[in-house]
């Protein structure tokens, strides 16, 4: 294998091809490259494809991954090597030994919105109040269990016994059972339950531990417990395992990674060879230096020192808001800009904290008529039109999916109500039977007409069951939504919004085909189990042409030509539960560190002297990461602007008031430059057009022209008129309108643009 295209260190990485192997890799270091040539060198070496395992976090680096390692070693020769996301590897492990668990191998995959419909269910059978124990929050605690290995009773013992917690252990349980019922599994599970196969079933594990001789993992810093112990547990025997991570980058502590993992690597496993990429092919050199200098505040972290050839480009650019409608305004502004220069859309990116922070970004991007898209909002696998039709295609593969069947068995409406659905779900009770089961002989407690719809629906649902393996994947979903009549029943929906729902059915078939085409899976229970995995960040286009507007934390992996991080106020970013732990606090710089590390050529930074969020108006004092960037490193715009409005000249000595006869004769018009006067200095200065005279200050200004204000920020004039001390300017701001105002002592000086 040809490595001499790496750098020396990549090239020591990729030479590396037994034992435990830690590549440290820095922020825009090519750790992909490194990782694929590593696996090319692998099979170059004699390793079967087959007998290569490499696991990332998101099927979009998992693609990335294949297709670049096919481009080294030709297509088809990696055919046979696993590559995927933790969980979809699992996935796969699961679909051929489940069994063994008690669990059907058409089990389907449940989403958040699965989680909750079953965890109300039952919080309804026992009685338990929404409000003292809401559904989201018993979510959560379930999951950090199953993360921790822990079943109800083990989270219980370790609880403080109290009535919230035998309740929150009941509800745990129940939700348990119900998910077995209904052959159904969730997010969490797919690793939890992967992880008993093996410890319960030797025979198992052993197979795995054999077949695959080579372990990798990217984004090592970010798995969690049940991660960790499954890689440890595959890679027991050859002990040939490959991670590649980097801690400054560890920013999901809040969902169960556990940085430990990656620190203490060389603990953990014997004899581990460390190789550190520092070298960064991606930022400039001043947006690197800004990136090491707030990291270098965290103690808990493996010594690094991210260096680049690339020239010091650019300065950061600093913005200090009026409000967050100011902030957002100015982010337009600088968008518009940089579009103008000729810059894509696509190359641009707006980061914040919080999705709350969004709302106004959003708004003021609407208003300036930019392109832009939200990410991290509701997925296209969320919409309601979406889930209905995933609802019947989960229902066909797995009859026993009792979430998805009550969803639709009355969607669209055919007098199937709630009552008729509690004594269905009571007769299937007491037959200890799926829900399904009971449809095609509905209890004779239904009256006439409910019998007759429950048994139609059942026939309808039999029809399609029949009819899966007799057409092509895409025309079956597509003969689903006529027969089932989803498509019909938009008629009933008004012109806007039929539109937009019957666009997102058809996008549904189409991404069937595209699946199809892409995968070479025909089955339907593949392409369910796609949807289940897939993120929103994966169906990110590679190209696209709008601004992308997400959260930190969403942009980790991904980079840009320019980003703009909004927001950098305490109490905001960092958080203000960060501000009083250590831990919490070391994890948000790491998060500013990924933030700043996305941006290519450009950075822009901003804050609000004023915020309303959460319904609340903070004034939050700058952050303190700001701080650690030094000023040598920071263009802030509202200094420079100050300058030029002069209220940063010097303070001088005091001098003599002025005389009326510095101003000439009343009514002869002035003498001198009032800013040339002593004594008189901030009270003209500030208003840079009042000492020119009113020819020229219309001159001055033109339709058109950006103008910066001392407390609305950059406009945009719309008209000036009048003459002498009655010339007036009507000024155009994206956060606060229109504005009109006195030429001759408007806070006003013209910008570049």
């Amino acid at each position: 294998m040809d490595l001499s295209k790496l750098n020396p260190v990549q090239r020591e990485a990729a030479s590396v091809l037994e034992g435990p192997l830690l590549i440290l890799a820095g922020a825009g270091s090519g750790k992909t490259r490194t990782l694929t040539y590593r696996i090319a060198n692998l099979l170059d070496h004699g390793v079967p494809a087959y007998g290569i395992l490499a696991m990332t976090f998101t099927n979009k680096a998992a693609r990335e991954m294949r297709e670049r390692v096919e481009k080294l070693v030709g297509p088809g020769t990696a055919e046979d090597m696993w590559i995927g996301t933790f969980h979809s590897v699992c996935v796969r492990i699961l679909r051929r030994d489940i069994e063994k668990l008690g669990y059907q191998r058409s089990f389907t995959i449940y989403d958040d919105d699965d989680q909750l419909r079953v965890l109300k269910d039952q919080e309804k059978k026992l009685n338990v109040d929404e409000k003292f124990l809401p559904p989201k929050e018993v979510r959560r605690e379930i999951s950090n269990a199953k993360n921790r290995l822990l079943s109800a009773d083990e989270w219980f013992a370790q609880s403080d016994k109290s009535r919230r917690s035998q309740l929150l252990h009941d509800v745990f349980l129940a939700y348990e059972q119900t998910l077995r019922e209904y052959s159904a599994l969730d997010f969490d599970d797919l690793l939890v339950k992967t992880l008993q196969l093996f410890m319960d079933n030797p025979p198992v594990l052993e197979y795995y531990q054999r077949k695959f001789r080579h372990v990798l993992v990217d984004e090592y810093q970010d798995t969690n417990y049940v991660q960790y112990e499954f890689v440890r547990l595959l890679t027991a025997v050859s002990n040939n395992l490959c991670v590649v991570g980097d801690d400054d980058q560890s920013i999901y502590g809040w969902r169960g990674a556990d940085i430990r993992n990656i620190l203490e690597f060389e603990k953990d496993f014997q004899n581990v060879r460390v190789v550190k990429l520092e070298q960064n092919y991606r930022s400039t050199a001043n947006i690197l230096d800004a990136a090491n200098q707030v990291i270098a505040h965290n103690e808990g972290r493996k010594e690094k020192a991210l260096w680049t050839e690339a020239p010091a480009g650019e300065k950061i650019q600093l913005y200090t808001a009026q409000d967050e409608r100011d902030e957002a305004a100015w982010i337009c502004q600088r968008a518009r800009q940089l579009h103008g220069q000729g810059m894509s859309f696509g190359e641009m990116a707006v980061l914040y904290r919080s999705h709350p922070q969004s709302r106004v970004i959003e708004e003021m991007f609407v208003r300036s008529g930019l392109p832009y898209r939200v990410f991290g909002g509701t997925r296209f696998y969320d919409r309601r039109e979406v889930k209905d039709a995933l609802a019947y295609l989960r229902v066909i593969v797995n009859p026993a999916d009792t979430v998805s069947l009550k969803r639709i068995i009355n969607n669209p409406k055919r007098s199937i109500g709630d009552a008729t659905v509690a004594q269905l779900e009571a007769e299937a009770a007491s037959q200890q039977v799926p829900l399904f089961s009971v449809l095609p002989d509905p209890p004779l407690s239904l009256s006439a007409r409910p019998r007759r719809c429950v048994g139609d629906f059942a026939e309808l649902m039999f029809r399609l069951i029949a009819a899966q393996d007799n057409m092509p994947l895409a025309e079956f979903v597509q003969h689903v939504l006529s027969e089932t009549g989803l498509d019909a029943q938009l008629d009933n929906e008004d012109a806007e919004a039929y539109t937009a729902r019957r666009d997102n059915l058809l996008e549904l078939v189409a991404a069937v085909r595209e699946y199809e085409t892409k995968s070479g899976d025909h089955t339907l229970s593949g392409y369910l189990e796609n949807v289940s995995l897939i993120t929103d960040l994966d169906r990110q286009e590679d190209a696209p042409q709008y601004v992308t507007l997400m959260t930190l934390h969403a942009a980790k992996g991904l980079e840009y030509d320019a980003v703009f991080i909004s927001g950098m106020e305490e109490n905001l970013f960092p958080s203000y539960r960060a501000v009083m732990e250590d831990d919490r606090m070391e994890e948000e710089r790491r998060l500013a560190y990924v933030g700043i590390t996305r941006a290519r050529k450009l950075l822009f930074l901003s804050l609000a002297r004023q915020r309303t969020i959460y319904n609340q108006i903070n004034h939050n004092a700058p952050s303190i990461f700001l701080k650690e960037i030094p000023e040598r490193l920071i263009n802030d715009v509202q200094k420079t602007a100050r300058q030029r409005f002069g209220e940063e000249t010097p303070r001088r000595a005091p001098v003599r008031p002025p005389r009326p006869t510095d101003f000439g004769t009343p009514g002869m018009g002035l003498k001198r430059d009032p800013a040339q006067i002593p004594g008189v200095t901030k009270g003209f200065v500030a208003s840079p057009a009042r000492a020119l005279s009113s020819s020229a200050l219309l001159n001055m200004y033109r339709p058109g022209d950006r103008v910066m204000h001392r407390k609305f920020g950059e406009g945009t004039v719309e008209r000036v008129w009048g003459k002498g001390g009655e010339a007036r300017i009507s000024i155009s701001f994206t956060a606060y309108g229109v504005k009109e105002f006195s030429l001759s002592i408007a806070p006003i000086f013209k910008i570049d643009t």
